[in-house]
């Protein structure tokens, strides 16, 4: 799995657990906020971008460069 594609699905995780759960957790006198819904929505997007580039390098053909004594190459 791509770098981008394992943070992508981080972020999903983020994403579904605070729908989940809120965006704030309290337990006694302490409060923890979460990180912006849509903070992890601009991430998610720029993963997605990313981890679609991988994919699309990863599935290409690498460009073979044949070099001749007299001529071009091709």
């Amino acid at each position: 799995m791509s770098t981008a594609q394992q943070r992508l699905n981080e972020v999903r995780a983020s994403i579904k657990d605070i729908l989940e759960t809120g965006q704030s957790v309290r337990k006694g006198d302490r409060q923890v906020d979460r990180a912006a819904l849509a903070s992890l929505r601009v991430l998610e997007a720029e993963y997605a971008k990313a981890a679609a580039i991988e994919a699309a390098a990863q599935s290409r053909r690498p460009r073979v460069t044949r070099l001749y004594s007299r001529g071009k190459g091709i």
